[in-house]
């Protein structure tokens, strides 16, 4: 155990801190360590290494302490310091919400990237959004678009009491419409149908025999709920696809995330539907097919 009452500097902490984690199995000790620590001390992590004889005041320690405990409880990163970053934005995260993933934000530039290459640009752009969770998709895009319209749903009262935190924190209150509802439920009698431009979405697509082979940063505090999809982890993606073209107008995109071993499988199922051309997928940054865009007929 460090000894506070001597070596309480950065540099010690730090260490100790990586050797506790290191011991606990987790993956990155070191990345874990400083951002716990920067957090504690209200500083960046450049600042930990730039004074690294600073002395930690005995209460941040203390409360540093607790938080390494948390982590190599497994309790994720994000849950702890109640942050993470999306597309350059910051979000409030808890055990209400899936935690934003890195791979997402390519659903976010797909999206973007077809907003700019659309011929029309002189009017506001709607855009629905299945299942927001933390909001991080429509947040993003209401953040990114000037002229834009987002609805989004879920059916959780508890995650779209995170995204209305996320939506006033980011300052696009006025551009999100949070409702409580399955699927495209809460748009009935609100939103104009075959009026839509976009419909974004990444839907809980875990089998329910994947389950046991989550980590336990994932199975034992993000909400099962928002991750697991039924027997084959199909479920919404077949509903989603189903009801899409009632709601697309012509030219309009449906653009989804995907596990990672589903595009193809999603992909069919598009084609099946039949009113749907121009299928697209797109590569994460490990090469793994994430998201998929189809144009509406």
């Amino acid at each position: 155990m460090l000894d506070i009452q001597d070596t309480n500097t950065i540099y010690n902490t730090l260490k100790w801190a990586v050797k506790t984690l290191n011991d606990s199995g987790i993956e990155s000790p070191n990345i874990d360590a400083e951002i716990l620590l920067a957090y504690v001390l209200s500083c960046d992590r450049l600042g930990l290494h730039t004074n690294p004889e600073r002395i930690v005041k005995h209460e941040d320690f203390a409360r540093f302490k607790e938080l390494v405990s948390d982590r190599t409880s497994r309790t994720p990163l994000q849950y702890i310091t109640g942050h993470v970053e999306f597309m350059s934005l910051d979000f409030i995260v808890d055990e209400r919400v899936l935690i934003p993933r890195q791979e997402t934000e390519i659903l976010v530039e797909t999206v973007l990237n077809k907003v700019k290459n659309k011929p029309v640009l002189n009017k506001t752009i709607t855009i629905i959004d299945i299942g927001t969770g933390s909001g991080n998709i429509s947040v993003s895009l209401a953040s990114y678009l000037k002229d834009v319209q987002l609805f989004a749903s879920d059916i959780s009262k508890e995650a779209l009491a995170v995204a209305k935190i996320n939506a006033q924190k980011n300052n696009v209150v006025d551009k999100v419409c949070l409702l409580r509802g399955n699927l495209f439920g809460p748009f009935n009698n609100r939103l104009e149908k075959e009026n839509i431009d976009f419909i974004v979405s990444n839907p809980p697509y875990v089998a329910d025999s994947e389950l046991d082979r989550l980590g336990p940063e994932i199975k034992e505090h993000e909400p099962l709920k928002a991750l697991v999809a039924g027997r084959d982890g199909l479920c919404f993606y077949k509903q989603i696809i189903k009801e899409a073209p009632v709601w697309l107008k012509a030219n309009g995109f449906l653009v989804m995330e995907v596990g990672e071993t589903q595009a193809r499988t999603v992909k069919s199922l598009i084609e099946i539907e039949g009113h749907f051309r121009n299928i697209e997928i797109f590569k994460d940054l490990q090469g793994i097919e994430r998201i998929i865009s189809a144009e509406r007929k």
